[in-house]
This record gives structure tokens, sequence and C-alpha cells, in this order.
């Protein structure tokens, strides 16, 4: 919005000072953008500070903008997720000689967005990775809800600063989020809802078909860009940059970051496969490749796997050996070339690892069993019944490093020659 078009979309709204419902007391503006204004506001009943947003009087015309700005309010008030922004209240104004204006109060945050984050220069992974992590659990909610945000960037991920120091971030703006139950829901067939950069190949495309894995895409655009400093799409045009985002040409993440492990660098890049079929297919598979690159990854994930748990059900695969799988493993991770099948994103290999070896002990068990409880008539039969269970005991060994050798081979985090960056593209 230029500096004109914003002064006159401030002059059409409500004068600070101006009292609401007879509760809220507008201050100082906070935000502007194209389709609504956020003020900071006192809410004189609770006696507390407010984020107080309304929308533009030049809208109020449009069903539809209103039909959202009203989904939004009710959307965000389901989502029960620290990491999603609380709605408080909504309802219209009614001020004299004024336009009646749909509003919601929401929590006022203290922080900044991402992209303010981005622009004070190179951040540690540990760090980006712990507010992806939390994004992710902002759509877990979301997502178990049946509802999808399609415009997820750095500017709607919020990052609020407790009064301990603790980091917290926050999804924003529900504006177009569309709810999975209800496919039609406030979308026009072929009409593009997104940010240009960040919508996924199937958004472009038409945004009816976008489901929870092109929030997926939008927000490895954003990992890879706070990983490596620079979005993966950039062009002058926007038909360019459209291309680019459907074709799926993009620097390789290891350009910028050759020190990253190879583990990480793959799932990101498998957010940003042109075909859904190809990415993560949940937030929780996403989380998981992502844990055992953060401190307090796997607490995180457990959060998200209990969220889904009930959209998902016994579906969600349990991760127990999580931690002792190598964390650069790029086995599991590779991503697979566009066209091809989809191959199961879920960590088979540990679960049908435990399943063997719960098999196996269990024969053991059997065994031992049927030899103490059968007859023992002399000390050669006991010395025997030992001597069985010892040799049992010695095949589910030699059967547990057989299953063990793929995740130990997974183990060596050297790229391969061909992987090697030149010394003139590192930093």
């Amino acid at each position: 919005m230029t500096h004109a078009a914003e002064i006159e979309f401030l002059r059409n709204l409500p004068r600070p000072d101006t009292i609401i419902g007879r509760r809220f007391r507008l201050g100082r503006t906070i935000g502007v953008g194209g389709m609504n204004a956020v003020f900071l506001a006192r809410d004189q009943r609770l006696e507390r500070d407010v984020a107080f947003k309304i929308l533009s009087p030049a809208l109020v015309g449009s069903r539809e903008v209103v039909a959202r700005f009203v989904n939004e309010a009710r959307t965000l008030a389901r989502l029960d997720s620290e990491h999603v922004v609380r709605v408080l209240d909504c309802g219209v104004t009614n001020e004299a000689d004024a336009p009646s204006l749909p509003y919601m109060v929401l929590e006022l945050l203290h922080g900044d967005d991402l992209r303010t984050e981005l622009e004070r220069g190179p951040i540690p992974t540990e760090r980006a990775l712990s507010w992806i992590l939390q994004a992710c659990e902002g759509l877990a909610a979301a997502h178990a809800d049946g509802v999808i945000h399609r415009d997820l960037k750095p500017e709607n991920l919020f990052l609020c600063v407790k009064p301990d120091g603790t980091e917290v971030v926050k999804l924003l703006d529900f504006g177009i989020a569309r709810s999975m139950l209800v496919p039609s829901a406030l979308t026009l067939s072929g009409e593009g809802v997104g940010s240009p950069g960040y919508m996924s190949p199937e958004q472009l495309r038409d945004a009816t078909a976008a489901d929870e894995r092109s929030d997926i895409w939008s927000l490895g655009v954003v990992m890879y860009e706070l990983l490596s400093g620079v979005p993966p799409f950039q062009a002058s045009k926007p038909f360019d940059l459209c291309a680019q985002i459907l074709a799926g040409k993009y620097p390789r993440l290891q350009q910028f970051r050759p020190e990253l492990p190879r583990g990480l660098v793959a799932a990101v890049h498998r957010c940003l496969a042109v075909e859904p079929m190809n990415r993560f297919q949940s937030i929780f598979e996403l989380a998981v490749a992502l844990a055992a690159f953060c401190p307090g990854g796997i607490e995180t994930t457990t959060r998200i796997r209990h969220l889904m748990g009930s959209h998902d059900g016994d579906d969600l695969p349990a991760f127990p050996l999580l931690q002792t799988v190598d964390a650069q493993a790029p086995t599991e991770l590779a991503p697979p070339a566009e066209g091809s099948p989809a191959p199961s994103l879920r960590r088979r290999r540990p679960k049908a690892l435990a399943q063997a070896l719960a098999g196996l002990s269990l024969v053991a068990m059997l065994m031992l069993l049927a030899r103490v409880f059968a007859p023992i008539t002399s000390a050669a039969h006991i010395a025997e019944a030992q001597a069985s269970v010892v040799r049992v005991g010695e095949r589910v060994g030699a059967a547990a490093q057989e299953l063990l050798k793929p995740i130990a081979r997974a183990s060596d985090n050297e790229l391969p020659p061909d992987d090697r960056v030149p010394e003139g593209a590192r930093r």
C-alpha cells in the first residue's frame, strides 16, 4: 500500500481515542494492510491492552471479504494453541456518522515478525529450526481442526519474547484460511490467494486444490530463507517467479550453507517438491524429520503427535528410536525425482525393527517356558534346556544386528564428491 493510499485508508477509520462498543478505546495504529488496520487499544472493562483489528471501510460492501474476516475470527477462536494468536472478541462498530465496520480483538503481541528478524542478519541454525518447529505446532492445531492457512510467510510468523526471555512463535493472519472440510469455502475456482514467492505450485494453478501439503511447501520456503538468508525463488516479474515455482527451479540449499547436515538439507528440499505427493504428507512427518537437529525437537514433536492424534488416529507412527538414529542420516529424506511414485514418508524401519525384535523375543520366551515346564529328569536335561535358551538368544542378537545394519550405514554423513560445493560458492 502506498503512503497516499494508507493516509486515505486511515482517514476513513475511527479516530484515536474513539471508544468502540463502550469498551475498547483506540490508540495508535500498529499496522496497516490492504484489507485492514490494527490499532493498539485499551480494554476498559478488563483494564488491559489489546490489538484491535478492523476491516477497511472500502471493503465492507464485499460480502465475500466480510465473510473472510468473520471466518478468520471464528477460526482463531477455535484454535487453542500457544502458537496461534488468540482472538478475544469480535463485533461490528456502531458509531454515529461512521460506517459500520467488522472488527476483532486479539491478544497484544510484543516482539517482531520473522521478516524483521531476517533483515537483522544471519540466524543460527538451531534458533531458526526452533522457530519452524513452533510454527509446525501451530499448524498442527489448525490442520487437526481441518483448517489450512494458505498464506504462510515471514510476515505472518510473529516472534514473541516472554518476560523470562523465552521465544514463542505465533501464526498470524488466517484471513484466507480455508476449511478442508468444506473445500469451496470462501474460495472461487481459479482464484489465486496468497503471497507471491510463498504460494505452492498447486495454489498457483488453482487455490481450491490446496491442502495441508501447501502449508508444508510454504513453510519450506520460510525455512530455506531462514537458513540461507535469501528466498529460494526470486524474479523481478511475477510470470518468471511463477515459472520458477512451477518448475521447482531454485539454488540448492548447500550452495549457501555447505556445513548443514545432509538430512536437514534433504528435509528442506522435500518440502519444496513440486508435486504434493513427493512432500512430507503431514506436519507431524516434517516435525519428525527436523526434531533431531534442534534441542527440544522431540518434545515439540510429541506435542504435535498428540494434537494430530484425533485427526489421523493410529495411522501416525511412533518414534521411540528417534534419538538413537544418526541425525545426519540422508536415506529416509532424500527427495525423490519429480513424477516418480511417492515412497512412504513414515519411519517404517524403526517400527519394523521393533516388531521383528518383539517377535523374536516372544519366540525365545516361549521356548524357554517350554523347557522350564517340561518334565526334567536329569542334570543333562537341565543343561540341554540352558543351551537351547543360549542358542535362541544368539539368534535374536544376530537378527537384531542384521536389522540394524541399514541404520548404521545411514549414519555415514559424508557427502559424495558430486554433492560437495566448490569453494567459490561458499560464503
